[in-house]
């Protein structure tokens, strides 16, 4: 009994070789696969085994699939085929061999020459290298988005003067917290350096130390030492 499955394009293999064909034909039949998610001339399979499966016929249409594969290895998974059994084999491989001869009026040989089975190699390598170009791109920019990210988590470097002089208050609060001011002591150094900096600007932080009330060397040292110099 004849069976319509979709059958899974790795587990499929061809005795006739790739470079029977032309690559730019297989490309083409490729994208058409891929834009109308199906092969609308089914493979004709037999069944080698639990999971694998020899062209009986079909072989352009298999490595067309196998195209579509390398460009979109998810929308490529799977082909449209008609699995034989091994009842069915012996009558099926006649009609496939009458149906494979050609029309008395055809006086054009289907099989490729030489040369052209070299030129269909190259070309396939060709594309190759581009597929291959272009999944470095995609993962080149994968790469750098993540890097991207990862510099959007790491805090910032920023002049601890720099800092006293430009800082929102919500934003003062927040750093000297982190260095463990907090209560009254924090309102009252807050409080003061925007005051002071209303003035005039910070030159130096022993500016900031003899201006700002409530603030001494020590305290200087462990709000640097807190905030090492990272926002």
């Amino acid at each position: 009994m004849t069976e319509y499955y979709l059958v899974d394009v790795k587990s499929i293999t061809s005795n006739q070789p790739r470079s029977s064909f032309d690559e730019d034909d297989l490309d083409k039949l490729a994208k058409s696969i891929l834009e109308s998610e199906i092969l609308l001339k089914p493979l004709v399979l037999d069944q080698t085994g639990p999971e694998s499966y020899e062209v009986l016929d079909g072989h352009f249409e298999y490595y067309g699939a196998v195209r579509a594969k390398e460009i979109n290895p998810r929308s490529g998974e799977m082909v449209s085929a008609f699995v034989i059994s091994p009842k069915e084999k012996g009558n099926v491989s006649k009609q496939i061999s009458i149906l494979s001869k050609p029309a008395p009026s055809d006086s054009i040989s289907t099989n490729y020459v030489p040369d052209q089975r070299l030129s269909n190699i190259e070309a396939r390598l060709d594309r190759a290298i581009a597929d291959i170009k272009d999944e470095f791109k995609r993962e080149n920019q994968r790469l750098n988005n993540e890097l991207s990210e990862l510099k959007s988590l790491v805090p910032q470097k920023v002049d601890a003067l720099e800092a006293l002089n430009s800082l929102s208050e919500v934003e003062l609060t927040l750093k000297l917290r982190r260095a463990n001011i907090t209560g009254k002591t924090l309102e009252k150094i807050k409080a003061s350096i925007v005051k002071e900096r209303k003035k005039r600007a910070f030159h130096s932080l022993s500016d900031v130390v003899s201006r700002v009330e409530g603030l001494g060397d020590k305290r200087m040292l462990t709000i640097i030492d807190a905030w090492n110099g990272t926002f």
